[in-house]
């Protein structure tokens, strides 16, 4: 706090004397008035606690959620509990039968008439390849071959040696 507030008459040169303790007397009663009147007064910042609001704390949507939660579970358990009464009810017989029935395809004509189609092209396809005469003719091949190899005969510098019948077998030499 500033000394200056409070004093009756501010001394820009200190004295001395009778006019000194006159003077401590008025400053201490300033002084006195001063600090009366700072705990009087009201504070002009609030420093109080900010307000709370409910839905700041109480999350209903979550309350509800919970609650939704626990109604399913409490609903599943029922249901199990009913199945469990049940299967205690009973002798211990089959219960696991498949009653299932497939249903009728609606395109199950329109298939089976493709499929006889499909089989009779088939069948007309394989009846032109087997009635088709080849094209290639082995014996032609092999007297070419023979040929060929009459002429590397001939022009090699070594003789070929002869091959025994298991090599002629091994490469379909006649």
């Amino acid at each position: 706090m500033n000394t200056v507030d409070y004093l009756a008459f501010p001394a820009i040169v200190g004295t001395t004397g009778q006019y000194n303790n006159m003077r401590k007397l008025w400053d201490g009663q300033h002084y006195k008035y001063h600090m009366d009147r700072m705990h009087n007064t009201k504070q002009m910042v609030d420093n109080t606690a900010p307000r709370t609001y409910l839905h700041c704390h109480l999350k209903m949507k979550k309350i509800q959620m919970e609650q939704e939660r626990l109604m399913e579970l409490e609903r599943i358990n029922r249901v199990l509990v009913c199945r469990i009464a049940l299967i205690m009810g009973t002798k211990g017989g089959l219960d696991n039968w498949n009653k299932y029935q497939p249903k009728p395809s609606v395109n199950a004509d329109l298939r089976k008439r493709d499929l006889v189609k499909i089989s009779l092209e088939n069948q007309d396809i394989l009846k032109k390849i087997n009635m088709t005469k080849s094209v290639y003719d082995h014996k032609t091949w092999l007297a070419d071959f023979q040929v060929t190899r009459g002429y590397v005969h001939r022009l090699s510098k070594y003789p070929e040696q002869p091959r025994s019948e298991k090599q002629n077998k091994m490469l379909n030499l006649v």
